[in-house]
């Protein structure tokens, strides 16, 4: 018994079900199976358990099992008997139904085509819950099979009736998610009652009404069964608690086996009389020698007058080229007329009945070659680039032309090329729209990206392209309008999703994507940032309000971070999407980097202001090295608002830079540092045309000097001009250069003056800078405006003036998040 299907239909699954069918419902199947190499036990524990199972690498697998008879008390329900059954893999029937002469050998020692042949039953399987167009093409290929099967059959002149049994498995994927047992068994009968209405089709040309005899009768005729089973019940409502159960695989093996000894027995008793027959016969025939040999030696020359008037028969009943070279029919005429032309009468007839069966036997065989050459060929849907595609046209055209001396017009070939022919058109055409279509979303995407302001309509005209985006340019799973649908295999209509996957398509679609990640990343951040206008647009998450009364600088950076996640879940977690570097356009990221500089400086003094209030209304007091480094700790603690300022700010940097520092962190460690190293090698003083009233230029050195905490060590550094001064905009640069060693460590609370003698119109002064922001870290002096004291001891602000150290120069910097305590 041969178990026959496509790939993927479950062949060797019913077989493990089979032995679980034998366990649970042995009265059904009216035995018990044994099988002692425990192959099937493999497959069964696979099939219900999970368990792993080397897979087949052979065509054919073979298990042999004993049918023992099932008893319900004293009766016996069956016969002992012993089946081989084949498993085919998929992969070779494939191959035996793409190319099915090797069957009509009847020496092949091809392992499928030989099992095929000595086959008593013959079980095809097909996946039950394939859709409409996919069980069409199997039973398209089954027909033609079942057709070749039974001409090999009555060629061997075995006897008629040989069974066939249809299976469709995996019913259980049929069910419905409300489907009681009666509703799914329903769709399940109905789904079997379309398979057996498609072959009986087949049974009917089987016995055909043209008054052309058949060559399938009386020998070789075959008996169709369909079966419709499921390895396992489905969950269904009111249904079977045990779903493990095989549903109808008792019955199918069952009846399977009976049929299959049936055709044995008939086998097996026609052999007997056939070898009665002969010896009979053979005693005969001895009385006959004589005769025969003078009949051999004396033979008239044959004129075949009865073969003539069936040729001449068949030629009158002949239909046209369309219905005598479509399947079965083309099988069976092929096989009438090699009859016809293998008769020893056959050179005896006329000419033209003569030209006539030849005729029809070379063009059969044409006929064949061109449709195996045509089925096996590129078909337009297979192709994904115009010029494959028009290579596909070319040698439809070309070597798939139809040929001038047949009337091949109306055949299903001629009908599947001029399918194909207008397939390529229409996915010609189709291609074109569907580029232009993705072409006009790049550069609507890429104006709208490079669009100078992101307010007015922009946020809506970016919505609506999106949204018309978001569809593809036609449905996919429908069919391109101008595709015919053929009833035949390789026929079915081309669906839109074959153009639309087309190269240029692909990537004008993957260009469209980018233009369009980069688009709804633009949009995003502009939301963020409020240079966005328009209904329902998210919350502003960037725009920070000033530190005030009425806000809480402590909640403030948890509910931005909150509403952000919320407000945008389409970014990755670092947003680095939103990065600047993203937008080259200098407009829109000038605009951005504004937006972002000033959240930065607004979340800066919400920072700045927290660290105040914890230094109380007396914050010079808390200036000191010692709870600075405490202050350290406290930013890393996550029960102080500290963390998550750190977060958001630090979002806002990398936005602008991608290097950019959590500035909290930055904080941290700048206050855990206990010295400051200085390379002092100049500075560059610029000092403004009418400083106190009058013209100011140095009237000596820069000096820097640093007294250790307490009073204790004193270094000075001393800087000369370098030069004259250089004009510097409205003021003048002067150049200072060290003298001696450059290098000065600084320690916190350590005290740091820098003095520099300068004549103002007639009189002496002195730039002094006295002003840091912390007494902690007293080189912030340096970075701020000095005073200027006059003789007799007043001062006055040294507005304009500036001390930059040299490029060459080192010179530490107080944190962006540190506060003013002069504040």
């Amino acid at each position: 018994m041969l178990l026959f299907g496509h790939t993927g239909a479950g062949k060797s699954a019913l077989l493990g079900a089979l032995l679980k069918s034998s366990e649970t419902q042995g009265p059904t199947l009216r035995g018990e199976i044994l099988e002692t190499s425990g192959r099937l036990a493999s497959i069964r524990d696979a099939v219900y358990r999970g368990t792993e199972l080397e897979p087949s690498t052979t065509e054919l697998t073979n298990y042999t099992v004993r049918l023992r008879p099932w008893r319900e008390e004293a009766k016996v329900l069956s016969e002992p008997i012993s089946v081989v059954l084949n498993d085919c893999s998929g992969r070779a029937a494939e191959s035996l139904l793409l190319h099915p002469d090797a069957i009509q050998d009847w020496k092949t020692r091809a392992p499928v085509a030989r099992a095929v042949i000595d086959a008593d039953a013959i079980v095809l399987m097909v996946d039950g819950s394939s859709d409409d167009d996919e069980l069409r093409e199997a039973f398209e290929e089954f027909d033609t099979f079942l057709t070749i099967v039974a001409q090999a059959k009555a060629s061997a002149r075995v006897v008629g009736g040989f069974p066939v049994l249809l299976v469709l498995t995996q019913c259980d994927r049929l069910a419905q998610p409300d489907d009681t047992l009666a509703s799914w068994e329903a769709r399940v009968n109905q789904r079997a009652d379309r398979a057996w209405a498609k072959f009986d089709a087949f049974l009917k040309d089987a016995d055909p009404d043209d008054g052309i005899p058949s060559p399938f009768l009386p020998f070789g005729s075959v008996d169709l069964t369909v079966y419709a089973v499921a390895i396992r019940h489905p969950q269904l409502s009111g249904g079977p608690t045990e779903t493990d159960s095989p549903y109808k695989v008792a019955e199918l093996f069952g009846d399977c086996f009976s049929v299959a000894k049936s055709h044995r027995d008939r086998v097996n008793a026609s052999d007997r009389r056939l070898r009665w027959t002969v010896r009979f016969a053979l005693s005969f025939v001895s009385f006959l020698l004589l005769g025969v040999v003078g009949v051999v030696v004396f033979q008239p020359t044959p004129t075949g007058p009865e073969l003539a008037e069936r040729i001449r028969g068949y030629q009158q009943h002949e239909p046209e080229a369309d219905v005598r070279l479509a399947y079965p029919a083309l099988t069976r005429n092929k096989t009438v007329l090699t009859g016809f032309r293998d008769e020893s009468g056959f050179g005896a007839v006329p000419d033209d009945l003569r030209r006539f069966v030849i005729g029809r036997v070379k063009e059969i065989e044409d006929y064949e070659a061109f449709r195996e050459k045509l089925l096996t060929f590129q078909a337009p849907e297979d192709t994904r680039t115009l010029d494959d595609l028009a290579r596909v046209e070319q040698t439809l055209n070309g070597e798939l032309a139809l040929p001038s001396q047949y009337a091949w017009g109306k055949t299903s070939s001629a009908e599947l090329r001029r399918k194909w022919l207008a397939d390529a058109a229409e996915i010609r055409t189709a291609e074109g729209e569907f580029l232009e279509k993705y072409r006009d979303y790049v550069r609507r995407g890429t104006v709208l990206t490079y669009s100078p302001s992101l307010g007015d309509n922009w946020r809506a005209e970016v919505g609506s392209l999106l949204a018309e985006a978001a569809q593809p340019p036609a449905p996919l799973n429908d069919p391109l309008p101008g595709s015919p649908a053929l009833e035949q295999l390789r026929g079915k209509a081309v669906l839109n999703w074959v153009p639309y996957n087309f190269e240029r398509v692909d990537q004008a679609r993957k260009s469209w994507e980018f233009v369009r990640e980069r688009l709804t990343h633009l949009r995003d951040l502009g939301d963020a940032l409020g240079l966005t206008a328009g209904p329902n647009r998210p919350e502003a998450v960037f725009v920070l309000p000033e530190p005030g009364p009425m806000v809480d600088s402590a909640k403030l950076p948890g509910e931005r971070i909150t509403a952000l996640l919320r407000g945008y879940p389409r970014e990755s977690d670092d947003y680095r999407e939103w990065e600047l570097r993203n937008f080259r356009d200098p407009s829109i990221s000038g605009d951005l980097a504004d937006r972002l500089d000033r959240s930065f400086r607004v979340g800066t003094r919400h920072v700045q202001g927290l660290l105040r209030a914890r230094m109380g209304g007396d914050p010079q007091q808390k200036d000191t090295p010692e709870w600075w480094r405490a202050t350290a700790d406290t930013l890393g603690d996550a029960a102080t608002p500290f963390p998550e300022w750190g977060r958001f700010l630090h979002l806002l940097a990398r936005l602008r830079n991608a290097s950019a520092p959590n500035p909290v962190a930055e904080l941290a460690a700048f206050l855990r540092q206990t010295k400051f190293d200085m390379n002092l090698q100049g500075f560059d003083l610029v000092l403004p045309p009418d400083l106190g009233l009058g013209k100011v230029a140095p009237a000596g050195g820069l000096t820097i000097t640093i007294t250790t905490r307490g009073g204790g060590q004193t270094i000075t550094r001393s800087f000369k001009q370098a030069g004259p001064g250089i004009r510097e905009g409205a003021g003048t640069s002067y150049r200072f250069s060290v003298e001696g060693d450059a290098k000065l460590t600084y320690r916190p609370g350590d005290e740091l003056k820098a003095e520099l003698l300068v004549r103002v119109g007639t009189q002496d002064c002195k730039l002094v800078w006295e002003s840091p922001a912390s007494q902690a870290f007293q080189f912030d002096k340096l970075r701020h405006e000095p005073r200027l004291v006059k003789p007799g001891g007043t001062s006055e602000p040294g507005t304009g003036v500036r001390l930059t150290p040299t490029t060459v120069s080192t010179l530490p910097s107080l944190p962006l998040l540190f506060p003013d305590v002069r504040k």
